[in-house]
């Protein structure tokens, strides 16, 4: 009578450990642009900056989840990498701090040994939160079985997390700011060292479900990367870390410009209005939407997911272009549990289910590469040349349109894709050596 109220114990380890992880990095990574701003930084080396931090993970990605697989030791690799997060947070708020009213010009922020610390302790953090995100992905997907499409369920709580605690760090901020002609993010991080530390001890009680017997074909893992639905698969995922880049990266700048262009008067609380941002992301957005994934997901095609996703990007980039009062944006946010919960449960579990036995880590690792390691990078380097070049408000513009584009490209391609390829169950297939290959072509149409 009461089954919605119960609570599955074996994957309640999980759900916390996904709500204290995205609380311990709500407080520094959404504000990272903002705090590049305020040291001085133009909007070109922050976005030299964003392209540059991911791409040691190009690598970690990959080599953590192929290794965890092979050694079966993904719960010890998740707690070293949550452990590495806190002591990288402790030297993030002792990094010397500049804070001044003009930018400082690109090649003495270049030279600057400061600015060289900074950007290596940022690339750490992104590095271990990404890798982090292979194996606590792969963690879950082993422990939901044969219900993947339940992920969002889990992952939710990771949102709330993340809204709840970017919310309380975007208003802290303002209260130790108060008076002073610079924002203090140094509690925001203290928060998030909290919430890292907690989570050591959450990650010690995860139950991890390894099968020791499995081992990886290459061969099947080969075959499967170079079939075209896998191919186009990716680079729509790719597409999906470009767009999202300037949400993740670019919103706060975007207000801040705002709120100087149009509306000083919102100045002294932007930081909380920054943070609610996060927050409905999260409540409005995210949480409804990953809740939801799984009954979606066993209804409609992942790359119909994609599609929907592309199309409410370019509206979402198309109002961010008119609007004038930074409160305005709160209601757009709504729209990001369609831009990324939805979209990114899809991905999640069109993996796990395309991995063969064995290799799930490694596709998560080369999905996450896809998404954080090349289509992030590429919309933050874009991004700070957009910016640079026309300003915040007519780079969502030109963006909106480019969005648009990319949804009816994917759409067009995912259409001809199931007219003339067969055949969609490519772990089946994989695992075959008698059978037709993975990328077997419907010859009926010739």
């Amino acid at each position: 009578m009461y089954t919605f109220l119960q609570i599955d114990k074996k994957l309640l380890m999980i759900k916390v450990h996904f709500f204290l992880a995205m609380a311990g990095s709500a407080p520094i990574i959404p504000f990272l642009s903002t705090i590049s701003m305020q040291r001085g930084y133009s909007s070109v080396i922050v976005g030299l900056i964003f392209t540059l931090i991911p791409l040691p993970a190009l690598i970690v990605r990959p080599v953590v989840g192929a290794l965890t697989d092979k050694y079966k030791c993904r719960k010890i690799a998740l707690i070293t990498l949550i452990v590495i997060n806190c002591l990288v947070i402790c030297v993030l708020m002792f990094i010397p701090g500049t804070t001044i009213e003009t930018e400082i010009s690109d090649v003495n922020v270049i030279k600057s040994p400061t600015f060289w610390l900074f950007f290596s302790t940022i690339a750490m953090f992104i590095t271990s939160t990404t890798a982090r995100s292979v194996l606590e992905n792969t963690i879950c997907i082993g422990l939901l079985g044969e219900n993947k499409y339940k992920y969002g369920q889990q992952r939710v709580w990771g949102a709330v997390g993340w809204g709840m605690i970017s919310f309380l760090s975007g208003a802290v901020i303002d209260w130790f700011s108060k008076g002073q002609d610079y924002k203090n993010y140094t509690p925001g991080m203290i928060i998030a060292l909290t919430a890292c530390i907690l989570d050591t001890f959450v990650a010690l009680k995860i139950e991890v479900v390894e099968n020791s017997e499995s081992k990886i074909e290459v061969s099947n893992v080969k075959k499967m990367l170079i079939n075209i639905r896998v191919l186009s698969f990716l680079l729509w995922v790719v597409a999906f870390g470009f767009f999202n880049a300037f949400i993740w990266y670019y919103l706060f700048w975007y207000l801040d410009d705002l709120s100087l262009i149009y509306h000083p008067e919102t100045i002294p609380y932007i930081k909380t209005l920054e943070g609610l941002t996060q927050t409905i992301q999260c409540f409005g957005g995210e949480v409804p939407f990953f809740f939801l994934s799984s009954y979606i997901l066993k209804r409609v095609d992942n790359m119909k997911v994609f599609s929907l996703m592309f199309f409410v990007f370019a509206a979402r980039f198309f109002l961010y272009s008119i609007i004038t009062n930074p409160v305005f944006v709160l209601p757009v946010e709504l729209l990001n549990g369609l831009t990324y919960a939805l979209a990114y449960s899809a991905a999640t579990s069109y993996a796990a289910e395309l991995a063969p036995v064995g290799a799930e880590g490694t596709l998560q690792g080369i999905v996450g590469t896809a998404l954080l390691g090349i289509g992030a990078p590429v919309g933050s380097f874009v991004g700070g040349q957009l910016f640079d070049l026309f300003g915040s408000i007519t780079s969502f513009k030109i963006l909106s349109g480019t969005a648009l584009a990319v949804c009816i490209t994917q759409t067009t391609v995912d259409l001809l894709l199931n007219r003339y390829f067969k055949d969609k169950n490519f772990k089946e297939n994989a695992s075959s050596t008698d059978g037709p290959t993975i990328d077997a072509i419907d010859n009926n149409y010739l």
